[in-house]
C-alpha cells in the first residue's frame, strides 16, 4: 500500500512538472512588445507634426498713418488729365487750317468781319470741326454780337464731344455774351460749369508726408 502511494506522489509530480515545462516553451515563443515611450507632459507640441518652415511671407509695405487718424493712408496716384485735343491741328484738314491762320491775322488786326468770313468758309469744308466753330463765337463776341456768340458756342459744345478743353472756351464766350446781356443768373452758370472743368484740370497735389 504504502508503495502504491509513493507511485501516486512520484507520477503527480511528473505531471506538473511537464504543464510548467510546456507553459513556459509557449511564453518563450511570443516575442517581447515594444513599450511605446509616454510623451513628457511638460514639452509643449509634443506629438503635434509640424510643416517644415518655407520661405517667410512678403508683407506688402504700407505707409505710415498720419497722426490723429485711425487707418493706413493710401499711396497718393498721380491724377490723369483728360485725353482730347488742345487744338485745330490735331482734326484739322490743311484747308481748314490755312483758313484759320487767315482768321487769326484778321482777329489779331481787329478785322473781325473778315475773320468771321474765313471761319465761315472753313465750316462749309469741316462743319463739325468744334474748334472752328469754338473760334467763331469768339469772333461774334469780339463784334458785340453776344446773341449769335453764345448760340456759336452751345453748337460748339454739342459736338466737342465731351473735349474740355473746347468746353471751356465755349463757356467763357457764353458767360461773357450773357454778362453783356445783363443776365448775372446766367453768367453765374456759365461760371460754375467753368469752375467744374478747371477742377478736373487742375493738377493734383500730392500730400507731404509728416516730418
Amino acid at each position: 500500500m504504502t508503495q502504491w502511494i509513493k507511485v501516486g506522489a512520484v507520477v503527480l509530480t511528473l505531471v506538473v512538472a511537464g504543464c510548467q515545462t510546456a507553459r513556459g516553451r509557449h511564453e518563450s515563443n511570443v516575442p517581447p512588445q515594444p513599450t511605446q515611450p509616454s510623451a513628457p507632459a511638460s514639452k509643449p507640441g509634443y506629438g503635434v507634426v509640424t510643416p517644415p518652415l518655407g520661405e517667410p511671407t512678403p508683407v506688402a509695405p504700407t505707409t505710415p498713418v498720419a497722426p490723429g487718424t485711425d487707418s493706413v493712408l493710401a499711396p497718393p496716384t498721380e491724377k490723369v488729365l483728360p485725353n482730347f485735343p488742345k487744338s485745330a491741328d490735331a482734326i484739322s484738314g490743311p484747308a481748314v487750317l490755312s483758313l484759320l491762320r487767315s482768321a487769326q491775322s484778321a482777329r489779331a488786326a481787329g478785322q473781325y468781319a473778315q475773320a468771321a468770313g474765313s471761319l465761315e468758309r472753313a465750316l462749309r469744308i469741316e462743319p463739325r470741326n468744334y474748334f472752328v466753330w469754338s473760334t467763331l463765337a469768339d469772333t461774334y463776341l469780339r463784334q458785340k454780337s453776344y446773341d449769335q456768340a453764345e448760340s456759336v458756342a452751345q453748337k460748339s459744345n454739342s459736338i466737342a464731344r465731351g473735349n474740355v478743353y473746347v468746353l471751356q472756351e465755349n463757356w467763357r464766350v457764353i458767360r461773357d455774351s450773357r454778362t453783356a446781356r445783363n443776365n448775372p443768373a446766367g453768367a453765374a452758370e456759365a461760371q460754375s460749369r467753368i469752375d467744374v472743368i478747371q477742377q478736373m484740370l487742375q493738377p493734383a497735389v500730392l500730400p507731404v508726408a509728416p516730418q
